[in-house]
């Protein structure tokens, strides 16, 4: 009898799913990576956007700090961070341990998922005392991950990124970007651009105990730490089943291991019993729970299992749904405004949209001609209709982009842009109903079409 081939059995099961569309995959462990498989037009060393992902990084870079002396996890919040005004009560009791676990208390985010000013973001964080006794229960709190990260830049005088670059980046040969606020701090809660290989790389640390080539690279006990589970979610009435095993610093548990976790669809699940690691990236506009029902079906039973033969050929031709082209010649003109039309995306929520106007598309032999203008700037993209790379001018920036085209049996047009340092894909259409365009994933921190890059 045949063995199934798991990855395959897993890339099929999550083509089937209409709300599932995967970007890259890469699974390893300590000898290196075992399968590495991307869909047009994202590739290998493309930096996508994994959202809340960053908050591990932020977390390691505590974790250094406290090997090195420089904090502890009894310290008190108020101590580390000086609130730019006098509290009381429970932010008093606030320490370190609470911030990584986000067991502050709280009974909604203490920050709104933004960036801003640096100041602006403390004033919010210190502006609401916890509800409930702190360390009585999990409530998922980006303010505490802003915290730590700039608890770690205040006791260490640098950036994160600057802090984890010897530390951590170096060690491991692996780089990253980081988004940031107005006055130049990270994130801490979101922003990180990475390879999903390096992802990997970064991920496998934790799955081995902090050790790479056999070098303790982590402080030494700090991968256990993390990895285990300090406050308790299941008591949360609006959780799906994956986010029901607890909470360590910074990860959430799992059916096994834990994983870094970030929103749409990123992730590096962490196995530590078979010290291997899952890394994904993807686009899951409602929710993940399907593709990490898929991962557990199919991936993790067949850790170690034979590839087949076709698994090469398939992994080579893997591509992001283009739409079907009727192949008509001709123009096409939208004037003004594209309007929003959330109908043509599965996410109901599509703010921040973006500015785009007076779009014109002409098909000839050689291909499509788009010219449009992005947040008031005229730009030009080709294509001969399937996915073609190409930078998008807007802002001062070249936003790393992809532009798919084709013409529906109706005589309408359908671009599909997906832009590459991020996991998003902009849908527009121009047909006799006016045309409109539609995230398919909705971007969480987006001012203006240039932020879709990487720093």
């Amino acid at each position: 009898m045949a063995v199934t081939d798991s990855v395959l059995a897993f890339i099929d099961a999550a083509a089937a799913d209409p709300s599932t569309a995967l970007h890259t995959l890469v699974v390893r462990d300590p000898r290196g990576i075992q399968v590495e498989a991307y869909w047009d037009p994202y590739r290998r060393d493309d930096r996508q956007l994994v959202y809340s992902v960053s908050k591990t990084f932020t977390a390691t870079a505590a974790g250094f700090a406290i090997a090195e002396g420089l904090l502890h996890l009894e310290d008190r919040v108020v101590d580390l961070l000086e609130p730019p005004h006098p509290v009381t009560g429970r932010r008093l009791e606030l320490t370190l341990h609470h911030l990584l676990s986000m067991s502050t208390g709280h009974d909604a985010d203490s920050i709104a998922f933004t960036p801003g000013p640096q100041g602006d973001v403390a004033a919010e964080f210190w502006r609401t005392d916890p509800q409930t006794p702190v360390g009585s229960r999990h409530v998922y709190n980006n303010g505490a991950s802003w915290a730590i990260g700039e608890i770690v830049r205040r006791v260490t005088g640098q950036t994160l990124t600057d802090y984890l670059r010897p530390r951590l980046l170096q060690p491991i040969g692996i780089d990253i970007d980081w988004e940031r606020d107005v006055l130049g701090g990270e994130l801490g809660w979101s922003g990180v651009h990475i390879t999903t290989p390096d992802l990997a790389a970064f991920a496998q640390l934790y799955a081995s105990g902090g050790r790479w080539q056999g070098e303790q690279v982590l402080p030494e006990g700090w991968a256990e730490l993390a990895g285990t589970r300090h406050i308790r979610t299941d008591d949360r009435a609006d959780s799906g089943s994956e986010w029901l095993y607890g909470y360590g610093y910074q990860v959430w548990m799992s059916r096994q291991g834990f994983r870094m976790d970030g929103a749409h669809g990123q992730y590096a699940l962490i196995l530590p019993e078979q010290e291997t690691v899952i890394a994904i990236t993807s686009a899951e506009p409602v929710t993940s729970q399907p593709l990490l029902d898929l991962v557990w079906e199919h991936l993790v039973p067949g850790l170690g299992t034979p590839a087949s033969a076709l698994r090469a050929e398939r992994l080579a031709d893997l591509s992001l749904p283009i739409p079907r082209d009727a192949g008509s010649y001709g123009s096409w003109h939208h004037a003004g405004p594209v309007p929003v039309r959330p109908s043509l995306g599965l996410g109901a929520d599509q703010s921040p949209v973006p500015d785009l106007s007076d779009v014109s598309v002409i098909r000839d032999a050689a291909g499509f001609t788009v010219d449009l203008r992005v947040d008031g700037e005229p730009v030009t993209l080709t294509t001969p209709g399937p996915w073609r790379r190409q930078p998008l001018r807007t802002g001062g920036i070249d936003v790393p982009v992809a532009l798919a085209a084709a013409i529906t049996s109706r005589g309408g047009v359908r671009l599909r842009l997906c832009m590459t340092d991020t996991v998003h894909v902009l849908l527009v259409d121009l047909d006799d109903k006016g045309g409109g365009l539609a995230w398919q994933t909705t971007p969480l921190h987006m001012g203006r079409f240039a932020d879709l890059s990487a720093p």
